[in-house]
């Protein structure tokens, strides 16, 4: 049994009758908080003691809880932030409060009541403008976890909060300018979350009004490289390889409307670097690491769709993106063989598993360096065929058809000449 000492210390003590729900949390302790936040008056100095910060750090920490939410909005919590807000000038609290709701917008019921204060909505839509880091997170989980936790009948309501709060302009800026790891991550996650729930067919047409402009492609590149070159030995390997995942998704989705050459016809560079920096990082994945990874299949035929829709073999160094490949290529070929003779370096990996791997692999693997072979200059053709050699007819193989004629009729001129010297 707890000493009365004991029981002052709990800064969240629970009695008989005293609790939130199914929860260990005490109704008492959040209504003492939400009596300090209706009073305005006092509220200036309530925030200056270390005591209430505490309680509203734990306040924020319970709010994980759908019956702590429930409650909350029972007692109209979203209505005194409302008011509290505006006086309040210290960002520590901003941020804490943006949080809380934030945390309680996960749950339907909240993003729903949310969703009806619009005048509220679009004050904590402006906290977008802020240069506070701490700040922008929490806003951008907010919106993140609103808009997966709306119906879709709602998406419109927020496509115009965006547009009235200039949103999208500014979440760009923080893309391609901020340095700092933990935003450039929430950031990158609450555009794809924007990309998944708002670039739905029936919104389509608005999503390409106000997120789709010049800025969007550069401002997406300049953050996954940040994380994915420039701060890759600060991040996890999972958080680097969802960043990939979901930025090479992201670029597609932004390229998969009409006439994408209007609008970023001068960003080629920008999508050829995402390409390459993602097969760079899976080659060395694979080749020195000796890991298998099945989402390097599916990253591929996005890149190949891609490739397919912005002609960046053009003017791409074969050391782009080709040489990654065909050392993809040759690694497969490779470890196959050794894998026949029954020796595995891929010691964890069931043989089976490497197998399906393998095979699913090699044909969009060969669809992409053809399709670099169609499309290159004359020069760097004879220097990517130079490189392959005899490997050309095993690549070409598996290639699309309309693909396999284009390149075959493309390099024959070339192969024959080098035949007949072999020959002679």
């Amino acid at each position: 049994m707890k000493s009365d000492l004991d029981s002052t210390n709990d800064p969240n003590p629970a009695v008989t009758g005293d609790v939130i729900g199914n929860t260990a949390y005490s109704e008492r302790f959040v209504l003492k908080i939400l009596l300090k936040l209706a009073n305005l008056d006092s509220l200036k100095d309530e925030i200056n003691e270390k005591s209430f910060e505490d309680d509203i750090c734990t306040l924020w920490d319970m709010t994980v809880e759908r019956d702590v939410v429930l409650f909350l909005l029972k007692h109209n919590v979203l209505n005194l932030f409302n008011f509290a807000l505006p006086v309040i000038e210290t960002p520590r609290y901003v941020e804490i409060f943006v949080g809380i709701i934030g945390n309680m917008c996960c749950q339907k019921e909240a993003a729903k009541k949310l969703l009806d204060m619009d005048k509220f909505l679009l004050l904590l839509l402006e906290y977008i403008k802020t240069d506070d880091s701490l700040i922008l997170i929490q806003l951008l989980r907010l919106v993140s976890s609103s808009l997966s936790s709306i119906d879709s009948d709602d998406i419109p309501v927020w496509m115009n909060m965006f547009n009235k709060a200039g949103y999208p302009n500014y979440l760009y800026f923080i893309l391609k300018n901020s340095s700092h790891k933990q935003l450039l991550v929430t950031a990158l996650e609450n555009f794809n979350t924007i990309c998944s729930y708002c670039n739905a067919q029936r919104f389509r047409r608005k999503y390409y009004e106000h997120f789709v402009t010049k800025d969007a492609l550069t401002s997406l590149t300049t953050a996954f490289m940040e994380i994915t070159v420039s701060q890759k030995d600060n991040c996890s390997k999972d958080e680097v390889e969802r960043i990939i995942v979901i930025s090479l998704q992201m670029t597609l989705d932004l390229l998969s409307f009409e006439n994408p050459d209007e609008i970023f016809d001068d960003c080629k560079e920008n999508v050829a670097t995402t390409i390459g920096t993602v097969l760079k990082y899976y080659q060395a994945k694979l080749v020195q690491e000796k890991e298998i990874d099945s989402d390097l299949v599916d990253l591929i035929d996005c890149i190949n769709t891609i490739v397919r829709i912005v002609p960046i073999s053009e003017s791409c160094e074969p050391d782009k993106y080709f040489y990654s490949c065909y050392s993809i290529w040759t690694a497969l070929q490779s470890i196959t063989n050794v894998n026949q003779n029954g020796d595995n370096n891929f010691e964890e990996v069931d043989k089976e598993e490497f197998q399906d791997f393998v095979k699913n692999m090699k044909s969009p693997l060969s669809i992409l360096m053809c399709s670099y072979m169609e499309k290159c200059s004359h020069e760097h053709l004879l220097i990517v065929l130079d490189k392959i050699g005899d490997e050309f007819e095993d690549i070409l193989m598996l290639a699309d058809a309309d693909v396999k004629m284009a390149v075959s009729k493309r390099t024959f001129d070339f192969r024959t000449r080098i035949k007949e010297n072999v020959d002679s």
